[in-house]
């Protein structure tokens, strides 16, 4: 979730005078949007006939906040991690049937008409561009190249998107995790979409019209490789880091009575890893891929010692009643899954193994 090239920002509220400030609850959502950088300007496209494109709302971390002790879970559907909070002391359960893998090829969607291109292209906060709020830095979803372009996982998905409004821009805007996941962002029109690698949940759709699920996510826990900690039940005692308004920070506070850890909440991930280095806290809870990138770019000092198949799923974010631009953001997606982008996407930033 990290760019090696960027430097760690101060902890949010979490360091005072050299003292570490303790919030156990997660802050509440605000319109918080930071600095502005643009990407790339797609090449224009063409539209032809009909598509409706199917929005998906899961569940799957509804009930983490009420003291879940199951560790992992296959269990799934759109409730895949309704388990975790069930009082189970299994580390891994196999109730349920497994949410469905988020495919990498498919058929190609029914082309979008020049009336569902309009329509979408009408709801834009400037009809000229599309813009886009993201929290930096995530890794390999949302990064600064060290040019000031921001580029990634997530914003291929947005330049595609734009492409398919007609050839817009792409204005990417660094905004506040909170003020994304809560859809105040999209609703006041600081953006239009929200592309944050941004887990699915009932809570949060209840804010923000979600597009089709795109990429299947689990958790990770980050420790110093000296540490001698080897997953979270050695945490009793300690203090982990998670970020303000992810499903990493609900199961760690979920969690904390049970393996005996006390929570800390920070900003950013780069406040998460920058609290491991520097000992404020023994660990740090976040998107298993993001903490790879974390690892990777601290040459091992920093390591994850233990992933959680949570069943999670990544959905982008719309305004609730922006149906128009969803319909866009599921027909991009379904196309990018046809015509090899996604791949070949997949194999730039996530495993170079695939596509």
């Amino acid at each position: 979730m990290r760019n090696s090239t960027t430097q760690p920002r101060g902890l949010r509220a979490a360091l005072i005078a050299g003292g570490l400030a303790l919030v156990l609850t997660t802050a509440a959502c605000g319109s918080d949007a930071a600095t502005g950088s643009s990407g790339s300007t797609p090449a224009a496209t063409t539209a032809a006939p009909t598509s409706s494109a199917a929005m998906t709302e899961s569940s799957s971390m509804e009930s983490m906040s009420s003291g879940s002790s199951s560790m992992e879970s296959t269990s799934g559907g759109s409730s895949s991690m309704e388990s975790m909070s069930s009082g189970s002391s299994s580390m891994e359960s196999t109730s349920g049937s497994a949410p469905a893998s988020i495919p990498m090829t498919g058929a190609a969607p029914t082309a979008l008409t020049a009336d569902e291109i309009a329509a979408a292209k009408a709801t834009l906060a400037d009809p000229t561009t599309l813009t886009v709020c993201t929290s930096l830095p995530y890794q390999p979803f949302e990064v600064d190249d060290g040019s000031g372009k921001i580029v990634g996982f997530d914003i291929d998905f947005m330049d595609a998107l734009a492409k398919n409004l007609g050839g817009l821009g792409t204005k990417i805007i660094d905004a506040k995790f909170d003020g994304i996941q809560s859809g105040q962002a999209m609703e006041s029109k600081t953006c239009d979409v929200g592309a944050a690698a941004m887990t699915i949940t009932a809570e949060r759709a209840a804010a923000i019209l979600f597009s089709d699920p795109y990429y299947d996510a689990s958790q990770g826990l980050l420790v110093s490789a000296d540490s001698g900690i080897t997953d979270i039940s050695g945490m009793k005692g300690k203090i982990l880091a998670g970020q303000s308004g992810t499903t990493g920070l609900k199961y760690a506070n979920a969690n904390a009575e049970k393996y005996g850890y006390t929570v800390v909440e920070v900003e950013k991930i780069s406040d998460e890893q920058q609290a491991v280095t520097s000992g404020t806290a023994q660990a740090a809870i976040q998107d298993l891929p993001a903490l790879k990138e974390v690892e990777k770019a601290t040459s091992g000092s920093l390591k994850v010692v233990q992933s959680f198949n949570t069943g999670e799923q990544y959905g982008f974010g719309m305004a609730k009643e922006n149906t128009a631009l969803t319909t866009v953001m599921n027909y991009t997606i379904k196309a990018m899954q046809a015509d090899g982008g996604y791949q070949a996407s997949y194999a730039k930033w996530i495993d170079p193994g695939q596509g």
